[in-house]
């Protein structure tokens, strides 16, 4: 049990800075400020603001070396007519039963006009190691994207804007960084997307990806992320109501991490 935990607080440090997105996102490189979707949810809350039906979603993905080492995250949102959407969410990460970092964020979003999207998300953040005890804290997302042409999608996150932290003797980190994002549909059958963050580290991460839809049904999707150096690849499929997703990101030392996620339009 040792073991585990150690591979898993070294696998965590990876992490930290980059929560979890759900295989959509994951496979177009891990991006998704400008998109928008029940999934913007768990990145860039603006993107459920311009949402009208309501809509829920499972995800659950398995990481690198152990398949002891997973996640799971759930996605609700609901629209309030004029009053705009709220979103709710949860994703655990860890080995059950010995160490997991989870978070719970509630979201209000709202639509202004037909072009400025907006949101607020406010976290409850857990991070436990069996017999080492645990803390909570809170933290404060904004979200932003804006319609620039009717296939062009530009957006901005700030994750963490209350500068919260664990404890001094916690050795976790809650991320604090500014994403910029953009979305392009170039065709009926191609989208590009890019994100570009910032964090208070000092660091730069580049993510770029594209997803080449076949017809409505069914889209294969590809992507790269720096620092660290990932690999991303994907599958969706469309089922009238239904959305079925496959993913995985793929690190050049420590391994792949596969993910399925399922989405339901109502």
């Amino acid at each position: 049990m040792f073991i585990r935990v150690i591979l898993l607080l070294l696998i965590s440090i990876e992490l930290k800075a980059q929560p979890f997105n759900a295989a959509p996102y994951l496979g177009m490189g891990n991006t998704g400020l400008a998109r928008q979707s029940v999934y913007s949810i768990g990145l860039n809350p603006a993107g459920i603001a311009g949402l009208t039906n309501t809509n829920v979603a499972l995800a659950y993905q398995q990481h690198f070396l152990s398949s002891e080492i997973q996640s799971q995250a759930a996605y609700l949102n609901i629209p309030v007519k004029s009053l705009g959407g709220i979103g709710l969410g949860v994703n655990n990460y860890g080995i059950a039963g010995v160490s997991t970092l989870s978070t719970i964020r509630g979201i209000y979003a709202r639509q202004f006009g037909r072009q400025i999207f907006s949101a607020v998300g406010v976290n409850y953040h857990q991070f436990y190691v069996k017999n080492y005890g645990s803390d909570q804290t809170f933290s404060v997302d904004l979200g932003f994207q804006l319609k620039v042409l009717p296939h062009l999608l530009i957006g901005a996150l700030i994750r963490n804007i209350s500068s919260s932290k664990y404890q001094e003797d916690i050795d976790q980190q809650i991320a604090r960084e500014i994403g910029l994002g953009l979305h392009y549909e170039v065709s009926d059958h191609l989208s590009l997307a890019s994100d570009i963050y910032y964090d208070f580290r000092n660091k730069m991460n580049y993510r770029g990806g594209l997803e080449y839809a076949f017809d409505r049904r069914f889209k294969i999707r590809g992507g790269a992320a720096s620092n660290p150096l990932h690999y991303f690849a994907g599958l969706g499929l469309i089922m009238n109501k239904i959305q079925i997703d496959i993913a995985s990101s793929f690190h050049p030392k420590i391994g792949t991490s596969p993910q399925i996620s399922m989405a339901y339009d109502f």
